[in-house]
């Protein structure tokens, strides 16, 4: 039995994921964890940690053009 270097993303018309969308999620997640604790402790200096963490995600996430990947 052959099997051929066929992709499974292409098969099923989905695009595979980047580096630089997992990197945005990852830093979404963080950015909301960080969140979190600067709720809890009503830290200022969490907060900007938190705000630096969500703007750094979104905009690697627009760069990497993360919403063209779902479709």
């Amino acid at each position: 039995m052959k099997v051929t270097g066929v992709d499974v993303a292409s098969e099923t018309g989905h695009h595979k994921a980047n580096t630089g969308s997992w990197l945005a999620v990852l830093l979404v997640i963080a950015g909301f964890v960080f969140g979190c604790f600067a709720l809890i402790f009503a830290s200022v200096p969490l907060w900007i940690v938190t705000a630096v963490l969500l703007v750094g995600g979104a905009a690697i996430g627009l760069a990497s053009r993360i919403m063209e990947q779902a479709y």
